[in-house]
C-alpha cells in the first residue's frame, strides 16, 4: 500500500477513535446525570411518602432537603411528568402545612398547580393528575370552568381509579352543597363515582367515601341515592342514615 494511503487511513482511524472517545464521554456524562437525577428524586420521594405515612409535614428541614432534591432532579432531567408531579406534590405538602404563612401557602399552591400542568402537557392520558388538579383548584378557591373540565379529564381516562372517585366525591360534593352553578355538569359523574367507592368491595374504600360526605354534611342527599341502589345497603344505611335528621 502507498506511504500516503497508509497515512489517510491512519488518519480516518485517529478520527474514528476520538469520535468514538467524545460520544463514551458524552453518554458517560449523560448516565451520571440521569443517575444523580433517579437519586434526588428518591430521595424527594422518600421523604413524601413519610409525610403521607404521618399525614403531616411539620419539619421545615425536611421540606427544603425535599424540594432541593426534586429541583436537582428536574434540572438534570427536564420535561419528565414524573419529576414534574413529584415537585407539584412537593409544594402542594407545603401549601397545606402550618409551618408556612397563608401568604406562602397560597404561593406554593399555585406553583404545584403549574408543574401539574407541565406534566399533564406531556402526558395528558394520566387521570390522577387531572384529579390532583381538580383539588388544587378547590383548595386555591378557584371554582371555574377549568375545575369541571380537569375532573371531566380525570373521568375520561380514569373512570374506575380510586384517585379519580376522591376527587369527583370530594370537589362534587362541595359543588353540590354549596350550590354552584356547575353542579348541573357534575351531578351525573358525582353519583356514579360515589356508588363505586360505596361498592367497593374495600371497607377502607367505603369508610372513606362516608367520612367524605360526612365532611360535607350530605348525609341526607346520599341516603337519597342509595334507594336507587342494585346492591346490598345494610352497611352504608348504618352508616349514613342512623343519624338525626338524615
Amino acid at each position: 500500500m502507498p506511504q500516503a494511503a497508509l497515512q489517510q487511513s491512519s488518519k480516518a482511524q485517529k478520527a474514528l477513535l476520538i469520535t468514538c472517545a467524545v460520544l463514551l464521554m458524552f453518554l458517560g456524562y449523560q448516565a451520571v446525570k440521569m443517575l444523580n437525577a433517579n437519586l434526588s428524586f428518591y430521595q424527594t420521594f422518600q421523604l413524601k411518602e413519610l409525610w403521607l405515612k404521618n399525614n403531616t409535614l411539620t419539619d421545615t428541614s425536611q421540606y427544603q432537603i425535599a424540594l432541593q432534591a426534586i429541583n436537582n432532579a428536574n434540572n438534570a432531567h427536564q420535561n419528565n411528568p414524573h419529576y414534574l408531579i413529584t415537585q407539584g406534590l412537593v409544594l402542594e405538602w407545603g401549601g397545606i402545612s402550618d409551618i408556612f404563612s397563608k401568604e406562602e401557602r397560597q404561593q406554593k399552591l399555585r406553583l404545584a398547580k403549574d408543574y401539574y400542568l407541565q406534566a399533564v402537557a406531556l402526558r395528558p392520558t394520566w387521570p390522577v393528575t387531572w384529579a390532583t388538579l381538580a383539588i388544587l383548584k378547590w383548595r386555591l378557591n378557584e371554582i371555574d370552568q377549568s375545575l369541571v373540565d380537569y375532573l371531566k379529564q380525570a373521568d375520561k381516562y380514569g373512570a374506575h381509579t380510586l384517585d379519580v372517585h376522591h376527587a369527583w366525591v370530594d370537589v362534587g360534593f362541595y359543588l353540590y352543597k354549596s350550590k354552584s352553578l356547575y353542579t348541573v355538569q357534575i351531578i351525573q359523574g358525582l353519583r356514579r363515582h360515589l356508588k363505586l367507592m360505596l361498592k367497593d368491595d374495600r371497607i377502607t374504600v367505603r369508610k372513606s367515601a362516608v367520612a367524605m360526605i360526612k365532611r360535607h354534611t350530605a348525609e341526607k342527599q346520599a341516603c337519597n341515592w342509595l334507594s336507587t341502589y342494585e346492591f346490598d345497603t345494610s352497611w352504608h344505611k348504618t352508616a349514613l342514615c342512623s343519624s338525626k335528621g338524615s
